[in-house]
């Protein structure tokens, strides 16, 4: 693994209001964990942490950090044990720094990569479910991986790869069950047929049925016609 260099100093304000200070200054806020020493308050620059991360690879990066400290320059080997950033913008606001022994075996997240192109997904169009991103492992600074890998170039639709079948490297002791799953290949998704939209039935047309009185009504209108037609005959 890359060593980075990183330089801090040790800082003798404290609390909200003197970290506000600190990253209007263009510094923020750290602290140095474990080793005999104690816990120590550090500053520093936001940017150069930034560089020293990526040119490293990432979190797990093995940091020469030089502090100044009393008028001195003390040199630690530490890694990055915890960052704090901004949710919207990302800028880093808090980091915790641990020191690090190269002759103590440490314990660390792993990330884990998907090797070559699943057959299930290329040829049968299944679906690739990459279920677990990371592993803690176990090893000596110096050889700790930037990931662990997974072949998934066999995987058929129904087929998965699991811990167990990462590929093993020497000095690196995975501690997560064996058993778990990294990444699996199944069936696609089938498309919902949209339902067929049915016409609304035209409403019935109920006519009203005439009531008795109604009948009588217009039969007795129609005798009154005839009637007064016998008169004008009469007449005539």
């Amino acid at each position: 693994m890359e060593w980075v260099e990183l330089a801090a100093k040790e800082r003798q304000v404290f609390g909200k209001e003197a970290c506000k200070k600190l990253r209007v200054n263009n510094e923020i806020p750290a602290i140095l964990y474990g080793g005999e020493e104690g816990n120590i308050s550090l500053a520093l620059n936001p940017v150069d942490l930034r560089k020293a991360l990526e040119k490293g690879g990432g979190e797990n990066v093995i940091i020469h950090l030089t502090v100044h400290r009393d008028g001195e320059e003390v040199m630690r080997t530490v890694m990055v044990k915890d960052i704090q950033s901004h949710p919207t913008r990302g800028e880093y606001l808090h980091v915790d720094l641990l020191r690090i022994s190269m002759e103590k075996m440490i314990r660390v997240d792993v990330p884990i990569t998907l090797y070559g192109e699943a057959p299930g997904v290329k040829m049968m169009g299944g679906i690739l479910d990459h279920v677990l991103r990371e592993v803690e492992v176990e090893c000596l600074p110096a050889e700790i991986p930037e990931a662990l890998v997974a072949d998934i170039s066999s995987l058929e639709i129904g087929d998965s790869v699991h811990v167990r079948d990462l590929k093993a490297i020497e000095g690196v002791k995975i501690l997560v069950n064996p058993e778990m799953l990294v990444a699996s290949v199944s069936h696609p998704e089938k498309e919902e047929e949209a339902p067929v939209e049915v016409a609304p039935a035209e409403p019935e047309v109920v006519t009203r049925k005439e009531t008795k009185e109604e009948v009588k009504e217009e039969k007795e209108k129609e005798k009154e016609k005839e009637k007064e037609k016998g008169k004008e005959k009469e007449k005539a």
